[in-house]
Protein backbone atom coordinates (compact mmCIF):
# COMPACT_ATOMS: atom_id res chain seq x y z
CA UNK A 1 0.00 0.00 0.00
CA UNK A 2 2.68 2.85 0.99
CA UNK A 3 4.88 1.22 -2.56
CA UNK A 4 1.69 1.99 -4.24
CA UNK A 5 1.37 5.70 -2.74
CA UNK A 6 4.82 6.52 -2.95
CA UNK A 7 4.91 5.37 -6.23
CA UNK A 8 1.63 7.40 -7.37
CA UNK A 9 3.25 10.71 -5.58
CA UNK A 10 6.55 10.31 -7.79
CA UNK A 11 4.34 9.56 -10.81
CA UNK A 12 2.71 12.72 -10.13
CA UNK A 13 5.45 14.95 -8.95
CA UNK A 14 7.04 13.77 -12.46
CA UNK A 15 4.34 15.00 -14.74
CA UNK A 16 3.60 18.14 -13.33
CA UNK A 17 7.30 18.69 -13.09
CA UNK A 18 7.75 17.79 -16.57
CA UNK A 19 4.68 20.16 -17.78
CA UNK A 20 6.08 22.87 -15.66
CA UNK A 21 9.62 22.62 -18.02
CA UNK A 22 7.58 22.00 -20.78
CA UNK A 23 5.77 25.32 -20.40
CA UNK A 24 8.08 27.58 -18.96
CA UNK A 25 7.48 30.58 -20.95
CA UNK A 26 3.92 30.28 -21.44
CA UNK A 27 1.63 29.65 -17.82
CA UNK A 28 -1.29 30.20 -19.63
CA UNK A 29 -3.59 26.92 -18.31
CA UNK A 30 -0.87 25.26 -16.65
CA UNK A 31 -3.00 26.07 -13.47
CA UNK A 32 -6.00 24.45 -14.71
CA UNK A 33 -3.61 20.91 -16.34
CA UNK A 34 -1.78 20.87 -12.56
CA UNK A 35 -5.22 20.98 -11.08
CA UNK A 36 -6.55 17.90 -13.01
CA UNK A 37 -3.52 15.62 -12.28
CA UNK A 38 -3.37 16.20 -8.73
CA UNK A 39 -7.66 15.84 -8.35
CA UNK A 40 -7.11 12.95 -10.47
CA UNK A 41 -4.42 11.51 -8.57
CA UNK A 42 -5.72 12.13 -5.09
CA UNK A 43 -8.81 10.53 -6.47
CA UNK A 44 -6.78 7.09 -7.25
CA UNK A 45 -5.14 7.30 -3.99
CA UNK A 46 -8.84 7.83 -2.33
CA UNK A 47 -10.12 4.32 -4.80
CA UNK A 48 -6.81 2.50 -3.10
CA UNK A 49 -7.48 3.58 0.12
CA UNK A 50 -11.48 2.34 -0.18
CA UNK A 51 -10.36 -1.10 -1.58
CA UNK A 52 -8.00 -1.52 0.84
CA UNK A 53 -10.55 -0.67 3.92
CA UNK A 54 -13.68 -2.82 2.33
CA UNK A 55 -11.48 -5.74 2.06
CA UNK A 56 -10.71 -5.16 5.67
CA UNK A 57 -14.49 -4.59 6.59
CA UNK A 58 -15.73 -7.76 4.81
CA UNK A 59 -12.81 -9.86 6.69
CA UNK A 60 -14.07 -8.47 9.85
CA UNK A 61 -17.59 -8.96 8.98
CA UNK A 62 -17.02 -12.85 7.92
CA UNK A 63 -15.50 -13.72 11.07
CA UNK A 64 -18.51 -12.72 12.91
CA UNK A 65 -20.50 -16.01 13.48
CA UNK A 66 -24.02 -16.29 11.49
CA UNK A 67 -22.78 -13.11 9.11
CA UNK A 68 -23.39 -15.46 6.28
CA UNK A 69 -26.68 -16.19 6.43
CA UNK A 70 -29.05 -19.08 8.16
Amino acid sequence: MNTLNAAATRAITAVINRLADLDSDRDRGSGVVETIIIVAGFAGLAFTVYLAVAGKVNGWINKIPGSTGP
